[in-house]
Parts: structure tokens; sequence; C-alpha cells
């Protein structure tokens, strides 16, 4: 089998929104001093539309305090509202396009972004904001071309080189990515994502001691942030210092308590050295918290085949095939999941999709012993030498 590369997320900020619940609060006299500043001024703008149901700027005001308590559906609402009143308000429309970003409505987004654009074209934030929204619908070409036309604007936009780098990054021209990241530091050298991003771009081209010094100094930045810690934690894993990568991922953990990634690599690091009942647990947990996360379901039944418990590791495999269809390693392991069962023909037609994809797992499949029980047959002689 394959033992499993660590998933890590790339990190995109556009004009991004809090994340707090908004809850309702009786306008009880007693309840006064309890009430945050923000919900009074909500109190205070919706009084203000009651008398005056035409003023925009009392809307998007309110929708900015919505957006900022992550009440995103309230905040299009109010946006739309508006623009309705004012159909030229480009801030109202550059709002409304991250509330939709928030709501995962990304060509919605874009839609808002562009009519920005087209109020003002000179404006390098809607470039870099609408390419976001295509690096997020995965179109990173067109990304690109939208970060690039906002530096072109404004070359020292930091926002829009550290934006263009993770586009790169996730169409794979990691030494373009790399040329952003060193440019967004040399342009804010304080700046810790910036760092995060580039540790991250780092990993993806096999300099690990340099991913560590970059998460080293964005958590010297930033301590609050979870995924320089987890990122660490991917490079002393691969390096083979699994205790300090658990380590690191626990840190994560400890910041952010719902991180799917930070369990998932943590299991990683488990399996590692062997733990592999404590690496099922942390991948158990990574998909209770996100239920179509692929790669947690492939890491568990990598995990499963390496306990002998190859009915569940098919299972598993099956799982990550169906959430990621791509996925030549999850293909690959299926089919050393159903070798191992003694189930040929399931296990040739995973293991050729997976060559087809990925033609050097050919030379994996030569070598791995989980296929012994179906090495002899003709089909697999065929199949690892026809690509």
């Amino acid at each position: 089998m394959l033992n499993q590369l660590i998933l890590l997320a790339g990190v995109l900020v556009a004009a991004a929104a809090g994340a707090a619940l908004f809850y309702v609060f009786r306008t009880l006299r007693a309840w006064k001093s309890t009430v945050p500043d923000d919900i009074r001024e909500i109190f205070k703008l919706s009084e203000a539309i009651e008398k005056n149901p035409y003023d925009a700027e009392a809307y998007y005001r309110r929708g900015l305090i919505y957006s900022q308590r992550g009440v995103h559906e309230q905040a299009v609402r109010d946006y739309t509202r508006a623009i309705e009143l004012k159909p030229d308000f480009a801030a109202a429309y550059s709002e409304r396009g991250v509330a939709y970003g928030e709501l995962g409505r990304y060509r919605k987004e874009i839609e808002d972004h562009s009519k920005v654009i087209e109020l003002d074209a000179d404006d390098p934030v809607p470039y870099t904001n609408r390419g976001v929204a295509h690096r997020n619908l995965g179109q990173f070409d067109q990304a690109i071309r939208d970060h690039s036309q906002a530096i072109e604007l404004d070359g020292e936009y930091v926002l829009a080189h550290v934006n263009r780098g993770v586009a790169y990054n996730e169409k794979g021209d990691y030494q373009s990515a790399l040329a952003d990241y060193n440019k967004a530091i040399e342009l804010a050298p304080n700046y810790a994502l910036a760092y995060v991003n580039r540790g991250k771009n780092c990993i993806d081209l096999g300099e690990y001691e340099r991913a560590i010094s970059d998460c080293d100094k964005a958590i010297q930045l930033d301590a609050g942030d979870p995924l320089p810690y987890t990122n660490r934690g991917v490079a002393y894993d691969t390096l083979g210092q699994h205790e300090r990568a658990i380590q690191d991922h626990t840190h994560a953990l400890e910041l952010d308590p719902d991180s799917a990634l930070a369990y998932t690599n943590r299991g990683v690091a488990y399996a590692n050295l062997g733990r592999h009942q404590e690496a099922i647990a942390e991948h158990s947990r990574a998909v209770e918290l996100e239920p179509e996360y692929a790669r947690a379901y492939l890491n568990r039944g990598v995990a499963y085949m390496e306990l002998g418990m190859h009915r569940e590791a098919v299972e598993d495999c099956l799982k990550a095939v169906k959430l990621d269809t791509t996925d030549a390693t999850a293909h690959y392991n299926l089919a050393c999941a159903y070798s191992l069962l003694k189930r040929p023909r399931p296990a040739l037609e995973s293991l050729e999709r997976a060559i087809v994809s990925e033609p050097r797992l050919r030379l994996e499949a030569k070598e791995d012993k989980d296929f012994d029980n179906i090495r002899s047959d003709a089909r697999f002689s065929r199949l690892v030498i026809r690509f």
C-alpha cells in the first residue's frame, strides 16, 4: 500500500468577515448593560430604517455588522436592499460579494465583484476578491489573471501577491507561487500569512527545513493561528520527527478543536509510529467533523489495512474514491485492499484506474507485497507492463 501523504490546506484571505453567531437580545431594560456595542448599533440602525425605509447607508452599515458576526444571509439581504435603493453603491456590491463567498455561492460572488469593477475599473480590490472566488471554483487561470490585474494596478498590493501565490500553488506551479510569496514578504516583512503560505509551498517543493523556518516565523508573528503549527507538524513528520509532529498537531487542535485537517495529520503521524489504533481514532474524528473529507477516509483505510482489517479498509477506500474520483492514490489503495481480500477483478480494475491517472504507480505495484495474491494473474502482468 501507499502510505498517505498529508493533506495541507492552502490559506486564502479576501475581506474576511467574522465567524461568531448573532443572537437577538430582547430589549429589556435589565439587559442593556449586557448587550454588545455592535448589537446596540444594530438596534439603532433598525430604528433609523423604520423611520426612513429608503436609507441605503443604514442598510449597508447594518449589513456590515451582520457580516462581522457571521450572519451572512441577513447581511446579503441588507446589502441587496441598499443596492435596490442606490444601484451604483459599489461598496454594497463588494461586501455582498464577500458575503456570498462566505456562503459558498461563488458565482454570485463573481457577479458582484464584476459589477464593482464595472463601476470602478481602477480599483485593485475587486479584482483580487473576484480572483478568490475563481480559485474557490477551481478556476486557477482566471484567478491568476484577476490577481495579476490587481497587481498591475497596485504593484505593492500584498494580498494580491499572496492570493496569486495560492492560485499558482493549487495549479501546481510552485516556483511561481514561491516568487509571489517572496514578493509579499519583501513588501510586508511581518505579514504572518505570507510565511504560512510560503511554508506550505516549501513542503510542496520538498524543502522541509525551509518550511519549518517559515512556520517558526509565522508562529512568532501570530501564535494564535493553528495552521503554521499543523504545517510545521507535516514538515517534521516528513523528516521522520513524528513525536514533534504530534506535538504541533496537538497544539493546533488546542487552538482550533474542530480542525479536521489537524486530526487527520496527527493520525498520519501516529500511523508513522505504528500506532494504528490511535490513527484510526484521529481519522474517525476528522470524518465526524467533515463527513465529506476524502483524505480522512483514505488515511483511515490505510490504517485498517495495517491492522489486517481489510473489509473495513475497502469500505473506507471506496468512500474516498467516491468523494474524489481523481485521486490515484485512493484507487491504488483500494486495489491493495481488494487484493488482500483475494478479490482479483475489482483489485485489477482499481489498479488500472490508478495507473492510468499516475503511471509512476506501475513501478510501485511491481514491488508491492499487497498484490502477492494477484501477482500470478496474467492481467496483473499485462497491466504493470502496458502503461
